[in-house]
């Protein structure tokens, strides 16, 4: 698979027949459908956007060209996470990930939205550290800490159960990024193994999962990204090998 992003003047690849999912290798948001889609065991295939100079046709399937976007037929889609991912369960139910049960579901849900703290506190630290403030970590170690308790409170493997769920493939591409912090000089938003037991081993578990290991990246390959988006110089194509993209010729990286 090429991980080139198609940008304007591309060319919309030919339509396979399956799902199809427009995303970016990079984006948390779309990691989350990706991840779904693994642990369906679906047939798919993945076109990267670049973000910055978006193909014209993507708004054929995103109004708003945002990622990620699902061509569930031919020249149809939906998009936004939370609305492609409740889909994907509902119509795929061979694999559930979320709970029969409409109290859990709901439960799940504030799960997320408790841990939207988190995620605004790592973009501010990734994206803007100008405008770090005392509050931005003090929110970042509530989400974590919310986080634990809710995994101890549960005590089960995953915050599903058993096996991992919804829940934890929507949280899951942010504790992947949150790693990356430390690397770009963020020390005070390390993981605390001491202070963090519950969650650390959390997320050792949750990076061999299949779906997750799969398409997972490590804390360098994040934070190699991150410095060269907050230089304002995003490299989406840093992890293409391909010769040939998008059907003509590339140059071959020196």
């Amino acid at each position: 698979m090429s991980e080139k992003h198609l940008q304007a003047g591309d060319v919309l690849p030919q339509y396979s027949g399956k799902l199809r999912l427009f995303a970016m290798r990079f984006c948390p948001y779309a990691e989350r459908t990706v991840l779904v889609l693994n642990a369906k065991n679906l047939q798919y295939d993945l076109v990267f956007i670049n973000l910055d100079h978006k193909p014209e046709w993507l708004f054929n399937f995103s109004p708003k060209g945002t990622v990620p976007a699902l061509e569930y037929e031919q020249g149809k889609a939906i998009f936004d996470s939370n609305i492609i991912n409740v889909y994907l369960d509902e119509k795929y139910p061979d694999v559930q990930l979320q709970s029969t049960d409409p109290l859990r579901r709901a439960q799940d849900k504030i799960v997320v939205e408790n841990f939207s703290g988190a995620q605004s506190a790592y973009y501010t630290a990734a994206f803007n550290a100008p405008a770090l403030q005392p509050s931005s970590v003090e929110n970042y170690h509530k989400g974590l800490d919310g986080l634990q308790k809710e995994l101890e409170t549960r005590g089960t493997k995953y915050l599903n159960g058993s096996e991992p769920g919804l829940v934890d493939y929507t949280i899951w591409p942010f504790l992947e990024r949150f790693e990356a912090l430390p690397l770009l000089g963020k020390t005070e938003f390390a993981i605390d193994k001491a202070k963090y037991e519950i969650l650390t081993t959390y997320i050792e578990a949750m990076k061999n999962v299949p779906a997750v290991k799969a398409y997972r990246l490590p804390a360098e390959t994040h934070a190699k990204f991150t410095e060269s988006r907050a230089k304002g110089d995003p490299d989406y194509n840093m992890l293409d090998s391909s010769e040939v993209c998008c059907m003509r010729p590339r140059k071959k990286k020196e």
